[in-house]
């Protein structure tokens, strides 16, 4: 392993559950309410099931091979060249999908928080952090996100209380008035968001013991599946179906109506730390594993050489990828799920059965020479 870091099963856990947040918790009450209206809470319960699957499959990847790196075991599974390629398929993933957040999070603060800041500013300050987090190493940033939690959970607990007394039944009903497949609609947006937890498989090799870096694995899936599906049910108790499809931040215009005698209200600011604690879990993660996955593909002996000039070009990529608001929307309505199904389904699945393949023919080979 290039970093010899370790982190514990609780770590990863946690990192699990706040890298599945991340910037889920700002889009995916209106992407689902958009298909599945006032059944977006459906949508996201049904995704309990997958995220666990899609968990599962993870994890059976990755204890085959527990002290390698995805990039390393693709080489042993397809071959130097093809493996590379799957690799280096992976890192532009990693790179992208952590561009993409890095943009949001200067449009949240631009557009709800600092209107007259420079977009620019915002991105290269956040992307100081980052740097820092991942030049630290796993092990520093992994203990920083067990630092963050209970302050996340506390704002998050803050948040549902005490916007909970708005809660309108009737903004639910009817249930499935329009039937199942608008359900499935929603869900097949809210899935784009499960799938990039592929990323976590990076993090794989670092946890001291393979079966409870399993368990971890899945257990944080599930708290990260938990908390959307909150957020999620109480927008469309709250906000209604109708609002919550027109809003870009569902989530902070919750914190926003808060307003309790009178007295304790806009606290959305304090509000909005809650998603820069996932959001930056989720980058640094991204970020870690595109660095990574380039030190090992070039076979370099330290990935931090290049964190410095690989987030210089990050902030150039991050606003080409978004030159308008309409278009981002677009984008992660749109392309997003079928982009990450093929680097969260089709080639983990494509490395487990070949790799499978591979093993029952050297087995047999061992067996027919003896």
């Amino acid at each position: 392993m290039i970093d010899n870091g370790h982190i514990s099963a609780r770590q990863f856990m946690i990192l699990a559950a706040l890298f599945g947040i991340g910037d889920a918790i700002l889009y995916v009450p209106s992407l689902t309410a958009i298909a599945a209206k006032q059944d977006a809470w459906i949508s996201a319960l049904i995704g309990w099931g997958e995220g666990f699957l899609l968990t599962y499959l993870y994890v059976s990847l990755s204890m085959r091979y527990p002290n390698k790196s995805i990039f390393q075991y693709s080489e042993d599974i397809l071959g130097k060249w093809l493996g590379k390629a799957v690799a280096v398929l992976f890192i532009s993933y990693f790179f992208i999908d952590a561009s993409l957040m890095l943009m949001e999070i200067g449009d949240f603060v631009t557009t709800q928080i600092m209107q007259e800041t420079p977009i620019e500013i915002i991105l290269v300050l956040f992307m100081v952090i980052i740097v820092m987090g991942v030049r630290s190493g796993a092990e520093a940033f992994s203990r920083v996100s067990e630092l963050l939690f209970p302050y996340f959970l506390l704002l998050f607990t803050i948040l549902i209380a005490f916007i909970s007394p708005q809660i309108k039944i009737e903004n639910v009903k009817p249930v499935l008035a329009h039937g199942i497949a608008p359900v499935f609609g929603g869900n097949f947006r809210y899935l784009g968001y499960l799938l990039e937890s592929v990323i976590l498989i990076v993090m794989f090799p670092l946890v001291k013991r393979p079966a409870r870096a399993a368990k971890a694995y899945i257990l944080g899936n599930l708290l990260a599946n938990f908390f959307l599906t909150i957020i999620t049910a109480v927008a469309i108790l709250v906000l209604g179906a109708d609002f919550t499809v027109l809003l870009a931040y569902p989530s902070y215009t919750l914190a926003q109506k808060i307003s309790i005698g009178n007295f304790f209200e806009r606290i959305e600011v304090l509000m909005a730390v809650i998603w820069f604690i996932t959001l930056f879990v989720k980058i640094t993660i991204c970020y870690y594993a595109t660095n990574l996955g380039i030190a090992y593909t070039l076979g370099l002996r330290d990935y931090r050489h290049l964190t410095l000039p690989l987030g210089m070009i990050m902030i150039v990529v991050a606003l080409a990828t978004m030159p308008n608001r309409p278009y981002f929307d677009s984008f992660v309505s749109d392309i997003w799920m079928p982009y990450s199904l093929t680097y969260g389904l089709f080639l983990p699945i494509l490395l487990l059965i070949v790799g499978d393949l591979k093993k029952r023919y050297e087995k047999r080979s061992e067996q027919g020479t003896m």
